[in-house]
């Protein structure tokens, strides 16, 4: 028998995505660019049976209309996946990745946990969320520069032509 079908076979009859439960939870406070939010993924064993080497990791997508696709989490500076060794009956597992929120729009993010053993991996429920653009340009900031720089050559201008009669 082929290795392919013997694992089919093996996971039709308890497939360990549904003895699994995944969940990530975003931020509940507003978001904006180069921010640093902390994203809660929670892993959870239902079943009478220990998991081992699980596989945990963290997909992000863009939900801008028109412009839809997954997004590469090294510009984010998130963290992908992490390793499971051991998942007793009951236990649950938490873990925080740290994403550094680098466009503004809609985004979704997910959790998927693919199981050596299966050959169906669990997918949590999409975690929408907005990011708001960051401002910068600063009224406080330029205002002074804006209109002091041109002043300030007037002046000199002013002062030089006076000096040279």
């Amino acid at each position: 028998m082929f290795p392919a079908i013997a694992m089919a076979e093996r996971n039709t009859i308890a497939d360990s995505s549904s003895l699994v439960s995944v969940s990530l939870k975003a931020p509940a406070v507003p978001l904006q660019m180069g921010d640093m939010p902390v994203f809660t993924g929670t892993v959870t064993n239902q079943s009478t049976k220990t998991f081992s080497g699980m596989v945990v990791y963290l997909s992000l997508v863009s939900l801008l209309p028109g412009q839809e696709h997954p997004v590469d989490l090294e510009d984010w500076s998130a963290q992908k996946a992490i390793r499971l060794d051991h998942l007793a009956p009951g236990q649950t597992a938490n873990h925080e990745w740290k994403m550094r929120l680098i466009k503004k729009g809609p985004f979704g993010a997910a959790l998927t946990i693919v199981d050596p053993t299966s050959n169906q991996p669990k997918i949590s429920p999409l975690a929408i969320f907005n990011i708001a653009p960051k401002p910068t340009v600063i009224a406080g900031r330029i205002l002074p520069v804006t209109i002091g720089v041109p002043l300030f050559l007037a002046g000199l201008f002013i002062f030089l032509y006076r000096t040279r009669k």
